[in-house]
């Protein structure tokens, strides 16, 4: 879906004009012959070309573009190809759009907007999958096992994360439906920037206790376990998991809302997601059990609704769309997964009764799924410009002076048994934290092996950052093997790198 602008434009960018020109005819077209339409680093590199075969009325072959069409271009290729962000007009566009679509769909609310017949109806859903037998695939303990133990899925901190999850939502959804008198439920989410929903912390939904071994020492009559409701409150605010939210929305490229990949910095929604299943433990802290503590539905809900409200505002609730959002030269993988077959699938929901795969997952609506704003509106989060390290020469930047980016890297966190924080700190005092998610097994999960070396980012004032020794500590979920600190020289060689972030356009 887009929102074509007006021609000419004085002075386009990338996300508000250019990637919106191109018809999926002119991208099938220009794919067969090796340029893609949809890649900005591609157009860049071939704008020259580009503008002499629209301007010379050769392309897009049997419907060449006006002559606006053309001047918005050159003055597009004049200004030094910015890459630039979507205008208000078009999110709210785009918004509208969606808006008329969502009549049939399935919308998902914020827990604590609940009428008291939805969450009697949702209480009633959750019971009954609770109660049915654990073979049953619709069952509480089928479902919650797919995420690790025992079926040992995984798909964390790679680019398939998120289509992965939103299948696996709409899959755990469908469960809920099935118990009779709820085939209209809908999977609420917990807004994780506001404070721990007093409805899960009752009864179906404060705890689980495993019906059956599951493997990891993790037996039956375990019962999941969560730091208290205030501990909760603290852990998030110390990690900061709202900041990272609130900078992941203010992102333009996929890798950058993401984070974590691709060189993108580890501050944006993987943190976060990461920040809040450490909050919330010590089952949500473990990969292996996380699934079975109640809250991990209405946890995910909500990051499924932030991944949703940022397509949106980028305009990549299509194929087309999102491929114009990932960076194709420093990103490939992100974008191969969306465009070569083998790499689509979602196991096990392609090859199963869903029929998915990150393809299909694109669009939301499309699989009739939509969410209702939060009980608290939050305050409209801006698009920033991007940072990095560094930058083509051609490119126009300028110093973030007032932050420093302080990453912590080469840590091989295989060699970390479960999950982990990893703290900041300033002459002995902790400045900041971040949270790797993983589970206790970490060397039996191929999706973290292929992905062995970890990378820690920390956005900081740049007066926090100076004036002081900064060294850091590794404190391990699980403090059986080595205690509280994990030795650096089990994990590699760890170091710390200082850097003040370049702004681009």
């Amino acid at each position: 879906m887009s929102v074509t602008p007006t021609y000419p434009v004085a002075h386009p960018t990338w996300y508000d004009t250019i990637r919106l020109m191109f018809t999926k005819t002119d991208i099938a077209h220009m794919g067969s012959q090796e340029l893609d339409l949809t890649s900005y680093d591609q157009v860049q590199a071939a704008s020259g070309n580009i503008y002499g075969q629209v301007a010379a009325h050769n392309m897009p072959p049997g419907n060449p573009w006006t002559p606006d069409m053309v001047q918005t271009f050159l003055n597009w290729l004049s200004d030094g190809c910015p890459k630039g962000t979507p205008t208000s007009d078009q999110v709210y566009a785009m918004a509208a759009l969606s808006a008329k679509r969502t009549a049939a769909a399935r919308i998902r609310k914020d827990v604590n907007s609940l009428s008291a017949t939805e969450r009697d109806t949702l209480k009633k859903a959750f019971e009954g999958i609770l109660a049915k037998d654990v073979s049953d695939p619709n069952s509480y303990f089928a479902q919650a096992g797919i995420h690790w133990l025992p079926e040992r899925y995984c798909q964390h901190h790679v680019p398939s994360y998120n289509p992965w999850h939103r299948a696996y939502l709409l899959g755990f959804e469908n469960a809920l439906r099935s118990v009779p008198g709820c085939e209209n439920v809908t999977l609420p989410y917990w807004d994780i920037t506001t404070p721990f929903p007093d409805l899960l912390k009752s009864p179906p939904y404060d705890s689980y206790t495993l019906p059956q071994d599951v493997g990891g020492g993790f037996g039956k009559g375990y019962v999941t376990e969560r730091f208290s409701y205030p501990d909760i409150a603290a852990n998030l605010l110390q990690y900061d998991v709202t900041a990272d939210v609130n900078r992941a929305l203010t992102k333009t490229d996929w890798e950058d809302f993401h984070g974590y990949w691709s060189g993108a910095p580890y501050n944006t929604i993987i943190a976060a997601h990461d920040s809040g299943h450490g909050s919330i433990g010590p089952t949500m802290a473990n990969q292996a059990v996380a699934s079975f503590d109640p809250v991990f539905w209405f946890f995910h809900s909500n990051w499924d609704r932030l991944w949703w409200e940022w397509q949106k505002k980028v305009q990549g609730t299509d194929l087309n769309g999102l491929l114009s959002t990932i960076n194709k030269t420093t990103d490939l993988l992100s974008y191969q997964i969306f465009t070569l077959a083998p790499l689509q699938a979602l196991t096990p929901f392609t090859a199963g009764p869903l029929g998915l795969n990150t393809v299909k997952t694109i669009d939301s609506i499309a699989l009739g799924v939509d969410y209702a704003p939060p009980a608290a509106p939050p305050k409209p989060v801006a698009f920033a410009l991007k940072t990095s390290r560094a930058v083509s020469v051609d490119r126009k930047v300028s110093l973030d002076a007032q932050h420093a980016m302080v990453s912590v890297t080469g840590i091989n966190r295989i060699k970390i048994p479960g999950s982990f924080a990893v703290h900041l700190m300033k002459d002995g005092k902790t400045i900041a934290s971040r949270f790797m998610f993983q589970p206790d097994d970490v060397d039996q999960c191929e999706t973290c092996v292929k992905n062995a070396m970890a990378h820690f980012d920390f956005d900081l004032p740049l007066a926090e950052v100076t004036g002081g020794k900064l060294s850091v500590e590794v404190e391990p979920v699980n403090k059986t093997f080595v205690g509280a600190r994990f030795p650096s020289r089990l994990m590699g060689s760890p170091m710390i790198d200082v850097h003040i972030p370049l702004q681009t356009d």
